[in-house]
Order: structure tokens, then C-alpha cells, then sequence
């Protein structure tokens, strides 16, 4: 008997690209990761370990050999930067990653697997649909570079240090909450999945942005953006009082976030 199979398609309603048997529906992996075709996602590459990059799932493929589980891999068209407006400044090393701005997706398809994914970008699409603009927006977590400059290298991001904040306005420009750690595990928090930040009250190591943990990002200068980290607001109760948190992905995180 042929075994019957669904098909998905992108919504410009291009060939199918991606086929699965239907008695393998129960699998709730697949479920969710089949209605990621023509999104953006987030993802890991190389040896970096924050989710520098962007990409446009373009193709799934799903192999089962018997009673071993499925493999799925997910083909995707990394977006690279286009060239940016003359009043925003550039990294001067073309290798450092570009956390924001408009991108396109690269015809050429690279091949990762779904652990490498971190999470979905809503980003602003031009009416032609061949470009994407992602860029900070209000109530979001972001990590930004600490000591930075135009002529920062990618071998410079191995020793850099960072900051967490969360984005208060992005009408003029970038109006930021420096966030910091707050430690209410017994064991490291680098083993859970979440990690707790809350709001600094002083900015106390960088004399470039001066001592108030509320300050401003000029547009000009959005390559400070790193990556931008999933995040939930969640009531914690400490100390016998109930206080509000920004859980944040820990694996979105770089481990020298410097605590305000």
C-alpha cells in the first residue's frame, strides 16, 4: 500500500518543498517545525555561540531510517545586510555579523539542523517581498556591545564584554533600560534555560554612556546591536515579596554580560 503524504508549500505558492507521511503527524516535533517554511528565523553558525545570523527557511527535508528517530534539516537562505544609509555608521571589518538593518536572502541554501534555530523575527518587508528590515523595537531585550567602535574585528567578540537591555522607545532613537542579573537558583544558572534580569538602578562602569541606567542609542549607531534575545516578563517571589523579572533565554546570552 503507498503510503500518503502532506505537502507544504511557500506562500508564493511555489512547488511543494517539504513532504512528511501522515502516520507521522503525532510527532509534535515535526508539527511545529513544518509551519516554519517562508519565516525568519534566528540561528547559531559555526563556533559563534549567540544567534548572530538570519535566515529564510526555504526547504525541509525529513529522513526516518528504521527505529532510528527522524532527522530533520532545515535549508535556509541566510539573509546578508544590504549596503547601509549614509548617516549609519559600518563595520569596518565586512565579517563582523549585523545584528539589525535591511537584509536580503542569499539564493544559495546552507543546511542546519532544528537545535541550531533560536527563535522567529517579525521583520518589515518590502512590497516586493526581497527585502526584510529588522530592527529594535519597544519591549524587546537586546544585547549590545559595551566597548565598541566601528573598527571592531570578529576576533574581537571572543573577548568582548556586553550589556542586557530592554528597548523603552524607537520613535527618534534607541531609549534603553540597562537590565542586569539576578541570581535565584541554587544551582549555575548557565544549566537552566532561563536566566532572570531586572532593571539597573545605576550605571556604574561605562563612562562613554555615563552613570544612568536609562540612556539613548542614536540610529547612527544600531550596529551596537548584537542579537536580540527572547524574553518574558514572570513574577518571582524573593524574600518573602513577589517581584517582576525579564526571563531571558540563556542560550541567547553571552556569559560576559557585564552586571551593570
Amino acid at each position: 500500500m503507498r503510503e500518503a503524504y502532506d505537502y507544504f508549500y511557500l506562500s508564493d505558492g511555489s512547488e511543494p518543498i517539504f513532504t512528511i507521511p501522515k502516520s507521522e503527524e503525532s510527532d509534535s516535533r515535526i508539527r511545529g517545525i513544518k509551519r516554519t517554511v517562508g519565516q525568519i528565523w534566528s540561528f547559531y553558525s559555526g563556533n559563534d555561540e549567540l544567534p548572530l545570523y538570519y535566515g529564510r527557511i526555504q526547504k525541509i527535508t525529513y529522513t526516518q531510517a528504521l527505529e532510528q528517530d527522524p532527522v530533520i534539516k532545515l535549508h535556509v537562505g541566510r539573509l546578508k545586510a544590504t549596503r547601509c544609509p549614509k548617516d549609519v555608521i559600518e563595520w569596518v571589518d565586512k565579517q563582523m555579523p549585523v545584528g539589525c538593518g535591511t537584509f536580503y536572502a542569499r539564493k544559495v541554501l546552507e543546511i542546519i539542523s532544528p537545535s541550531e534555530v533560536s527563535h522567529q523575527i517579525i521583520p518589515r518587508t518590502s512590497m516586493d517581498g526581497t527585502e526584510y528590515t529588522i530592527l529594535p523595537k519597544i519591549g524587546e531585550v537586546w544585547v549590545i556591545y559595551r566597548y565598541w567602535s566601528s573598527h571592531t574585528d570578529v576576533e574581537d567578540l571572543e573577548f568582548g564584554l556586553y550589556d542586557m537591555v530592554e528597548i523603552l522607545d524607537d520613535a527618534l532613537d534607541y531609549k534603553v533600560q540597562l537590565l542586569k542579573y539576578e541570581s535565584v537558583h541554587d544551582v549555575d544558572d548557565f544549566e537552566c534555560e532561563n536566566m532572570l534580569f531586572k532593571a539597573c538602578t545605576e550605571y556604574t562602569y561605562n563612562e562613554a554612556d555615563g552613570s544612568e541606567p536609562i540612556f539613548t542609542i542614536p540610529k547612527s549607531e544600531r550596529i551596537r546591536f548584537s542579537n536580540k534575545v527572547p524574553a518574558s516578563r514572570v513574577t518571582k517571589e524573593m524574600h518573602g515579596e513577589l517581584k517582576e523579572f525579564l526571563s531571558v533565554d540563556h542560550r541567547a546570552t553571552p556569559f560576559n554580560v557585564v552586571n551593570c
